[in-house]
């Protein structure tokens, strides 16, 4: 259970790893959201449920004053609860209403609910009742306006159409502006109106009043600032839940990516390429850190074959020094002999001359090898596509040829039958001969009696391979080790500096291949060399 729920959680992370920057962003951006809104509800009602509790407090012994509408009561300079009714009689203007007071309810009495009390106001806790002039006049939450209607048509000509003005009317002065209003006001007649006339319980009026009670009033300093926290809580809570997320995202998608890339980038600028490219998470860093690692290790086998171009150079001017030495040493001790002659008045013989004309020649011979070796670095290799079958048959003539030449009683038997796999080659045919020169020329001055070569491809068409085989003495451990170094040879002579093998591979990395040596099980030599054939878009077809 524990290894499959392990295998689950490496799959998981494995997922996560791999995610599209894009998903993984919108899934930052989501849990943001979502934990935003939960930390940001849980805070308002923690909020509010404070703010609950000081309201409660502030309005402990106040009423929640019921609006209206209200008549005034000239009797009892009392404003009365009242009910507003439409009258729509006949012969009476359909906008005219008539207010019904009610004296019993003039004493500021609570209203009442149901059978368990009176009506609370569920935000403050405060009963519900109803104003009295007292209330209007002494508290300053409480403000009286002109409910309105029963405008005659001068009203509205005096008004320009709009007779209403919704004023705060000073409580003090209520009773001069009902009994002007009423005056002024279009009457009440009908049924309505004869219930105030001797009824000492209702009062009929014209005018209507409404009390609106400033519950800001009551608030304090602490509650202003929680009902501001309140509102502010949402857009802080985003705020610090954003930059707590994207900061996530940034150190776990982004920064550590870029590190490792950066980290990599710096390696490379100071010429340290001995690493490989980390593995980095997210899919496009991925993609990223594999083009890097590309990048570095096209790098680093440039910098390989530069090291090894530069070493090849060195080990070359080096054994050309060494070689100087012999004729130049020969030369010295020749001249200073034919001083000493000079001296003692003997004549300088012709064997002195020919031996300073034959190191002469020598050191001749070895500069212009030597100006060819270094011009082999900077031959180009220009591809050309043929058939296999004609590559083949050619190269074969070519190869009958110069053993032919060289030593007619050699057998040379050429297996050409690899070359059966592919259907074109692309090389440059011109530094194949010369390679295949070389080793048939060392080949023929070592064989007994037999030359093998052998032709084939790779199955992906992307090699040329050939081997060539005597029957002579072979190689010495030695040899086999530094064969290919720059006249390097066990029997050098006057003509032959050691530089064969070196010139092959020289021309086979130039092509994109390299050179080995062997010794073949039967007796004999065995050297292998490869060529890189280029594709169709780095060849020029050839008829």
């Amino acid at each position: 259970m524990k290894a499959r729920r392990t295998a689950r959680d490496g799959r998981v992370r494995t997922f996560w790893d791999d995610m599209p920057l894009m998903w993984s962003f919108f899934l930052y951006t989501a849990g943001c959201v979502l934990t935003s809104i939960v930390v940001s509800i849980a805070l308002m009602v923690g909020i509010m449920s404070a703010y609950g509790t000081l309201q409660r407090s502030v309005w402990e012994g106040r009423v929640d004053v019921e609006g209206g509408p209200y008549v005034y009561d000239a009797e009892s300079d009392e404003l009365v609860p009242a009910v507003a009714i439409e009258l729509a009689s006949a012969g009476e203007p359909p906008d005219r209403i008539a207010f019904l007071g009610m004296r019993d309810q003039a004493d500021g009495g609570l209203l009442v609910g149901n059978s368990s009390g009176g009506v609370i106001n569920a935000d403050t806790g405060a009963p519900v009742g109803y104003a009295t002039l007292e209330m209007v006049r002494t508290d300053p939450s409480l403000s009286v306006y002109d409910w309105g209607g029963n405008y005659t048509a001068a009203d509205y000509e005096e008004s320009d159409g709009s007779p209403y003005d919704l004023v705060s009317i000073d409580g003090s002065n209520l009773a001069a502006y009902d009994a002007r209003e009423r005056a002024g006001r279009m009457q009440v007649t009908g049924p309505v109106a004869r219930l105030g006339e001797g009824d000492d319980a209702f009062v009929v009026s014209n005018i209507g009043y409404f009390v609106s009670q400033d519950s800001m009033a009551y608030e304090t300093p602490l509650m202003i600032a929680l009902r501001v926290a309140a509102g502010l809580t949402p857009f802080a809570v985003l705020g610090i839940t954003a930059y707590l997320f994207f900061r996530r995202f940034y150190r776990k998608r982004l920064a550590g990516p870029l590190d490792v890339i950066c980290g990599c980038a710096d390696r490379v600028g100071r010429q340290d390429l001995d690493f490989v490219t980390p593995e980095v998470p997210g899919r496009e860093f991925t993609r990223l850190g594999d083009a890097f690692e590309k990048m570095r290790a096209s790098l680093e086998a440039s910098q390989r074959e530069l090291w090894r171009t530069v070493e090849d150079r060195r080990r070359l001017n080096a054994a050309f020094a060494h070689d100087l030495r012999t004729p130049i040493t020969v030369l010295k001790g020749t001249v200073e002999m034919a001083r000493l002659r000079e001296e003692h008045g003997e004549p300088v013989d012709g064997q002195a001359i020919g031996t300073i004309a034959e190191q002469v020649e020598r050191l001749e011979s070895y500069t212009i090898a030597m100006s060819g070796i270094a011009k082999l670095d900077d031959r180009p290799v220009v591809r050309a596509r043929m058939s296999a079958s004609d590559f083949s048959r050619e190269t074969v003539r070519s190869m009958q040829d110069y053993v032919g030449a060289k030593r007619p009683e050699l057998v040379l038997a050429i297996d050409a039958a690899g070359m059966s796999q592919v259907e074109t080659v692309s090389v440059d045919r011109s530094l194949v001969e010369e390679v295949l020169g070389n080793l048939l020329g060392n080949a023929c001055e070592h064989a007994r009696s037999r030359i093998a070569v052998a032709l084939s491809c790779d199955e992906e068409g992307r090699l040329l391979c050939v081997r060539v085989t005597d029957d002579g003495p072979g190689f010495t451990p030695e040899a086999l080790h530094r064969g290919c170094e720059p006249f390097y040879g066990e029997a050098k002579s006057a003509k032959h500096f050691g530089l064969g093998l070196n010139i092959v591979q020289t021309l086979a990395r130039l092509h994109g291949g390299d050179v080995s040596l062997a010794n073949d099980p039967a007796g004999g030599a065995c050297v292998t060399v490869t060529f890189q054939m280029g594709t169709g878009q780095d060849a020029t077809p050839t008829a």
